[in-house]
């Protein structure tokens, strides 16, 4: 065996056994010991005087002679007590922490001084249950259960979402206006806090609320919703109006390439805001499909109007027209990661489940938002549950 071996214990050897036999067999008689000096204690008590205090208290005469000598006599034989009695509590301590399993021995001399008190404190009573404490663990089997514990992650901060974010999204606000039996102000100061909330949250619930039994909540829902797209719709017509006013054709290509991507972009917001529905949707659909060719002729090269074709393909369910649009607009320019949730749907709506796990396996996940993480975490399973930085 060469020096930098290192030395292993032979499993036949009788050495371990034996010492801890020994150190069984010594830790035994220390407790004793401490036991027999524990009994001393209370048999020195049994020594002192009587006390003449009570006699003095009650008015009856005592000699000052007498109680002067039983008074210092009592005092030697309890500071004898308490020194006998601290050495019981070492010896005690000692010992008995020896015999305990290793998995109650005291493995810092905190616990130890912990016991060597109990000990000292309630002579013969801290043994005992030091003892009982020890058959207990003799007696009753270990507790060896695993328990399914996991290590629960920090949430991260998205910081690039300052400013956007509604913290809850309203839940509490939802379910409080969608429950029919609070009183009808309650419901209707739930709808008029929702105000604050994005549009695009806001705007199914207030739809449902369109079919409310109560009129009053009805006629709020209705306001909110027209007030909403009254807003974009008076932004439609103002720039429709300029770029149909007469004299409009001589206009250069860049302004008409503008007021085309501001009608497009409009027509977008009201299909994302939810605010238009049946007919009126296709339409907007329709409207912004194409001023957003209008402005493509003039600047082709405009990434973020191929991605909002893309988007407006794939709510027509044309895939492969957005697949083709989606990746013009990543070859001029847009980050392909913001467009890979759109490829991403538009393999699923082909039930090309391979491909949409790849291209959600190819984000990155520390630059998604909160809502989309849940997608990628079953899309992704293994990822799921790799540390992030």
């Amino acid at each position: 065996m060469s020096p930098a071996e290192p030395r292993r214990p032979d499993p036949a050897s009788p050495r371990a056994p034996a010492g801890d036999a020994l150190g069984a067999l010594l830790a035994a008689l220390t407790l004793a010991l401490g036991i027999a000096l524990q009994v001393l204690a209370c048999l020195l008590t049994l020594r002192s005087l009587p006390d003449p205090s009570a006699q003095w208290l009650s008015g009856l005469p005592v000699d000052a002679g007498a109680a002067a000598a039983a008074a210092e006599a009592n005092t030697r034989v309890f500071a004898l007590c308490l020194l006998v009695q601290l050495l019981a509590a070492l010896f005690a301590a000692t010992g008995s922490a020896r015999l305990l399993p290793r998995r109650l021995r005291p493995v810092t001399w905190r616990g130890l001084l912990l016991l060597g008190f109990l000990d000292f404190a309630v002579p013969l009573g801290g043994i005992l249950c030091t003892l009982g404490a020890f058959l207990l663990s003799r007696v009753l089997p270990a507790n060896r259960a695993s328990l399914a514990v996991n290590t629960v992650e920090e949430p991260e901060f998205a910081e690039y979402l300052i400013g956007s974010v509604s913290y809850g999204r309203g839940a509490r606000l939802k379910a409080e206006l969608r429950n029919a039996e609070a009183s009808v102000d309650f419901r209707m100061t739930a709808l008029l806090a929702m105000q604050s909330l994005p549009v695009r949250t806001v705007s199914p619930i207030l739809q449902e609320m369109l079919a409310d039994p109560l009129d009053d909540i009805r006629l709020l829902a209705y306001g909110s919703l027209e007030s909403k797209e009254k807003a974009l719709t008076q932004r439609i017509t103002a720039e429709r109006a300029v770029l149909d006013a007469p004299g409009g054709a001589a206009r250069s290509g860049v302004e008409r390439a503008r007021s085309n991507k501001v009608l497009a972009e409009l027509y977008g917001e009201l299909i994302y805001q939810q605010l238009v529905t049946g007919d009126v949707y296709d339409n907007a659909i329709s409207q912004a499909e194409r001023y957003a060719e209008a402005a493509l002729a003039l600047i082709p090269e405009d990434a973020a109007l191929w991605r909002l074709r893309g988007r407006l393909a794939l709510l027509r369910r044309d895939l492969d027209a957005a697949d083709a649009m989606l990746q013009r607009a990543i070859d001029f320019g847009f980050p392909r990661d913001r467009l890979l949730p759109y490829l991403a749907e538009a393999a699923y709506w082909r039930r090309d489940f391979p491909r949409v796990r790849s291209l959600l396996g190819a984000m990155d996940r520390h630059a998604v938002t909160p809502t989309l993480q849940a997608a990628l975490d079953f899309w992704q399973p293994a990822a799921a549950g790799a540390p992030r930085v």
